[in-house]
């Protein structure tokens, strides 16, 4: 392989879509591989459809254990998956990948509380003492009964097990983005006959669980906050709109009027993140009597991004959500080292004052912000656009080596890779900002 350094940015690009492509395929069906959380007296084996955040953590103590399927990054790798069948990159595979993850998701579905403790009564004998406070209480694992109640678990062990690790729950975004990807692939006909009637069921459980819970409490992607979430009101909102398109073409008039009509109360509910004295959108709303320090977060953008919206309010070319992205880019280019060479474009993370490992900037906020400037080229076909991705997407190059390994952050000082190693969500994120760029170029 030539030496990344010496290609031009198109075709270091492309070389690194091919690697990407690759690195994420090894995160789903892994079958082949075994998580031993000896401390815990659990070993997990992978079943065919689930997706692993990060399949290095199944050996190596060194980084975050993300042996595990949460709902949001495993739609995020199908969405990404569905751009390589559109690019015909393995094509084949990654709609039997697909078919197989619907599968998976209908066990997900299945999931028991109450069984579980009944066939692991003595668990936290097998525990080791110092990791049991790690546990979830009995009653909190007694109440996991019922799909209404398993998908706000949020993630799960990848052999479709139940996660008894205490976390944060619920969240109520990922059946939304699964049934986003799910209609994405019915769109493009990348369904295989045999799973279309598992589909139907799965979209059927995602839209009454996104319809029980829109609008509701929940905590933020990063798994931290319980609040009013844009990313989550969003990603619901344009869930119900499209799901009340799939029941109307199905014939179920009653049930999309119903959803449609819950889309409309979420879009009202949108309008109240806007703060015309700070300019820009909020990325939370507190409860009564709670406050933030992280109003600007680039969730809100990757919520956007990953609602699909390309036009009208709270899409790519609302002028709030670029005002907001503007605000986030000052924040970053304030707070990061990186930031501060001159001529280099910007790397960006999650929110100011972030703690987790470097707390620096992470590859699928940088990219992610380098896509919506592409998707916004699209549109406008402003050239300016792609050179400002372009700035991002060379700063992020900058931090990965020549063997295109993606880990979760990049050091906001030293640009060195930090956190989980081969994060899954890096290789999709990259691929959907490579396509992006594409269909920019192309426009």
């Amino acid at each position: 392989m030539m030496e990344s350094g010496s290609l031009s940015l198109s075709d270091w690009a492309d070389t690194q879509a091919q690697i990407s492509a690759v690195k994420m395929a090894e995160s789903v069906s892994a079958t082949w591989l075994i998580k031993y959380r000896a401390g815990f007296g659990q070993s997990i084996r992978p079943a065919a459809g689930s997706v692993i955040a990060a399949v290095g953590s199944a050996n190596d103590e060194s980084e975050p254990d993300y042996f595990f399927h949460w709902l949001r990054d495993s739609a995020h790798v199908m969405d990404a998956g569905l751009v390589l069948i559109g690019e015909d990159i393995a094509a084949e595979a990654w709609k039997q990948h697909f078919a197989d993850f619907v599968r998976f998701s209908l066990v997900l579905s299945q999931i028991s509380g109450p069984r579980f403790l009944a066939e692991h009564p003595d668990r936290e004998r097998h525990t080791a003492p110092d990791l049991r406070q790690y546990l979830r209480p009995d009653a909190e694992l007694a109440a996991i009964e019922g799909y209404d109640r398993v998908l706000g678990d949020v993630r799960y062990n990848a052999d479709g097990t139940i996660d008894f690790l205490k976390w944060g729950r619920p969240q109520h975004d990922g059946p939304a983005a699964r049934a986003l990807t799910a209609m994405r692939f019915l769109a493009a006909g990348a369904v295989v006959a045999e799973v279309q009637d598992d589909l139907a069921r799965l979209l059927r459980i995602d839209m009454d669980y996104t319809l029980n819970h829109a609008g509701a409490l929940s905590i933020d992607i990063w798994e931290e906050d319980s609040a009013w979430h844009y990313y989550t009101v969003l990603m619901q909102c344009e869930a119900l709109h499209r799901g009340a398109r799939w029941a109307d073409a199905r014939g179920e008039s009653g049930y999309a009027g119903v959803l449609e009509e819950a889309a409309q109360q979420l879009e009202g509910r949108l309008e109240a993140f806007w703060s015309p004295e700070k300019g820009y959108l909020l990325s939370r709303l507190m409860p009564p009597g709670k406050t933030t320090t992280k109003e600007l977060d680039v969730a809100l953008i990757l919520g956007v991004l990953h609602s699909g919206r390309r036009e009208g309010p709270h899409s790519i070319a609302d002028p709030r959500v670029v005002a907001t992205l503007h605000k986030l880019e000052e924040l970053f280019a304030a707070d990061y080292a990186l930031n501060h060479e001159s001529g280099q474009g910007l790397a960006l993370g999650r929110y100011r004052g972030d703690t987790y490992f470097s707390g620096g900037a992470y590859f699928f906020c940088s990219f992610g912000a380098a896509e919506f400037y592409y998707k916004l080229a699209a549109i406008t076909r402003d050239a300016g656009l792609i050179a400002s991705g372009d700035a991002i997407l060379a700063m992020a190059r900058r931090s990965i080596p020549d063997t295109g390994e993606i880990a979760e952050q990049f050091d906001q000082t030293t640009g060195a890779q930090t956190s989980a190693k081969n994060l899954t969500w890096s290789y999709a994120s990259y691929l959907t900002c490579w396509h992006a760029r594409k269909e920019a170029l192309e426009g």
